[in-house]
């Protein structure tokens, strides 16, 4: 096999690997992007939307908290990423346990 021959299949490889990629990248941001203003049967519905959308881009979300007006209708949702840490506890230090010599 002479220099040419190799050079010419590296390319053809290469161009086959560039076509697959375009591809990937293709169906990645296909997927359906959160706009201002989408509106949603339920509070399941949103999460799920944002449960896909998240898994698409490469993260995973949870529930935070939620809100709820005196008629039972959803008020808001926090949805955030899974990694977000806790928040820190609100109680006064009185009541923790502290470290003794």
């Amino acid at each position: 096999m002479d220099d040419n021959t190799c050079e010419e299949s590296e390319k053809e490889i290469v161009g086959e690997n560039l076509d697959i990629f375009d591809d990937e990248i293709l169906e990645k941001d296909s997927a359906i992007v959160p706009t201002v203003g989408m509106k949603f049967k339920d509070e399941n519905e949103v999460f799920e939307f944002y449960k896909s959308y998240a898994y698409h881009v490469g993260f995973l979300v949870r529930k935070r908290n939620s809100k709820k007006d005196d008629d039972g209708n959803v008020r808001y949702v926090t949805i955030t990423c899974c990694r977000e840490s806790r928040r820190s506890s609100i109680t006064s230090t009185s009541l923790k346990s502290q470290p003794t010599i």
